[in-house]
Parts: structure tokens; C-alpha cells; sequence
């Protein structure tokens, strides 16, 4: 199974390659810098390249790097749009420079605008970054829960924002990051086998299957559309072994990296997710 988990990188980049192996998964996802201040973190040339032979080392399969949390693309705020192209175009930059794959955005909000230039916001931003600087990596947009102005808790909106910003950047690489707790939260009860059927249909109608290259695996301490974020570990929320059964029952999301953004209430806790779901993932894979 390609597992991940997300690891801090305190006391250097590299650090977060070994913390991960040490828990026994073969993928990582980092910030590479506070994602809660408006501050850009300068790695040198040595840090990364310590980052590189320690992934090589300890044969990690997918590295993910994930924005800050402050940076909205949708905002109709001018000072807030510069300050989030800087963030992110300083980032991408870094992520390529370690060789992630992946780079996962949340999409913004329109703040209490409308959806649709909200949306127009992100790709022009967005579009914007790519032509400054068009990464190697793959960019993912998140699904969100819903809650508020915040843009992306489905995959209409999501596919018109990709759509959009490949008309204007072609040459980009573009995807889609699944939280299982944000499509919990915003209504998709991938508990029920029908509901998972609707959810899959949906991607195929929209994105498209094959743009869905990450599963953020949480559950939800929240109930099914209640548009609030937060997370449980695996099993002991409200979406289960159950949901997580349905969403690896479908081929192509099973062989996907599943990276843990689950509370870290205890030492083991990221180890103790793992095994749950290495054990979901045997059972799926011995009954198919």
C-alpha cells in the first residue's frame, strides 16, 4: 500500500524523511515552511540536497508538499492576493527543488462574494503563478468541506477551476487532492455504497478519474454534511471503517498514495492509523 503520513520538519527537511520511515510508511507530505504566518522559509542548497539522498535512502515512493494555510487565490483582496501569489510561486519553487510530486492548495474563499469570481480569482492568480513559473510537479487543488464562501467541496467547481487554468497554462499539470473527511463534511456519505457510487460518477462526469492522485485520510469527528473540518483517527469517527472500505473498493483510488492528517494524541497514534489502514487495504485486496 502507498501510505504516507503528514511529518513536521523541525530541526531540518530531512528530519521528516526519517520520522515517516521510522513509522514504517513509504510516503511523506511536509510544509516546507509555518503554514500560519505570512513568513517564507529559506532552505539551502545543502538542506535539500540532504532531503533528496535521505528519500533515496529510506525509498520513500511520493513526496507531497503542502501550501501554508493563509494563502487565498479567491480573495478580493489585492494585498491578500500578493501577499498569497508570493507565498505559494516561493513554495512551488522549493517543492520541485526537493523533487515532490505533489503540491496540494486549498482552493480559498470568495469572501462572501460569489463562487463565481471566486473561482475567476484562483485561475487568474493561479495562472499567474504558472506563467512565472511553470513547476515539474504535479498541482493539486483539495476538496473542502464546504463551510462559509470557501470554494471546492465538489467537484463541479473543482473541474471548472482546472479546466480554466490549463486554457491559460497548457503545459501545467494539474489534479485533485480527496480529504475523505472535507467530502464527508460537505455531504458525500461514502459510508453508503449507493452515495459512493453518486461520488464516483460525479468525478468520472467532472475531473475525471485519473486527475485524482491523492487520498488525505481522515475521519471526521463531525457528522456527514455538517461543513465542519476536523479530523478523527480511522475508525473512531462518524465516516468508519465502512467509508474507508467503499473508498478502497475502487480500483483506482486504492493503489493511490494514502497520506494521515489525523490527530497526533499519542506517540503511536500515526503508527496505530497505519495499521488500520493496512488492515482495510488486505481486506479489500484478499476479497477482490
Amino acid at each position: 500500500m502507498n501510505i504516507g503520513v503528514h511529518m513536521s520538519i523541525a530541526g531540518g527537511i530531512h528530519l521528516a524523511v526519517k520520522r515517516a520511515a521510522s513509522g514504517g510508511f513509504n510516503c511523506l507530505q511536509i510544509f516546507t515552511q509555518s503554514p500560519r504566518l505570512w513568513k517564507l522559509n529559506q532552505i539551502s542548497k545543502q538542506e535539500i540536497n540532504l532531503f533528496i539522498k535521505e528519500r533515496q535512502n529510506y525509498k520513500l515512493k511520493y513526496v507531497v508538499v503542502h501550501a501554508p494555510y493563509l494563502p487565498n487565490l479567491a480573495s478580493p483582496d489585492k494585498q491578500i492576493l500578493q501577499k498569497s501569489f508570493k507565498t505559494i510561486l516561493h513554495d512551488l519553487k522549493i517543492a520541485d527543488a526537493i523533487n515532490a510530486d505533489y503540491y496540494v492548495l486549498h482552493p480559498g474563499s470568495h469572501k462572501k462574494t460569489d463562487i463565481a469570481s471566486g473561482i475567476d480569482r484562483l485561475v487568474n492568480e493561479l495562472s499567474n503563478v504558472f506563467h512565472k513559473y511553470t513547476p515539474n510537479l504535479t498541482f493539486l487543488l483539495e476538496t473542502m468541506p464546504g463551510a462559509g464562501s470557501i470554494i471546492g467541496s465538489n467537484f463541479y467547481e473543482l473541474a471548472l477551476m482546472i479546466n480554466k487554468t490549463t486554457e491559460k497554462v497548457p503545459n501545467v499539470k494539474m489534479g485533485v487532492c480527496i480529504d475523505t473527511a472535507h467530502i464527508f463534511a460537505a455531504g458525500y456519505d461514502i459510508r453508503k455504497k449507493n452515495e459512493m457510487k453518486k461520488l464516483v460518477d460525479e468525478i468520472d462526469n467532472t475531473v475525471g478519474r485519473n486527475t485524482i492522485k491523492i487520498i488525505h485520510s481522515n475521519d471526521s469527528h463531525e457528522p456527514v454534511g455538517s461543513k465542519k473540518d476536523r479530523h478523527n483517527h480511522i475508525g473512531k469517527g462518524e465516516i468508519g471503517i465502512k467509508g474507508f472500505e467503499n473508498m478502497m473498493k475502487v480500483p483506482s483510488f486504492r493503489n493511490l498514495p494514502w497520506i494521515l492528517e489525523t490527530p497526533k494524541s499519542e506517540d503511536d497514534s500515526d503508527i496505530k492509523n497505519r495499521k488500520k489502514l493496512e488492515k482495510i487495504f488486505e481486506k479489500i485486496i484478499g476479497s477482490s
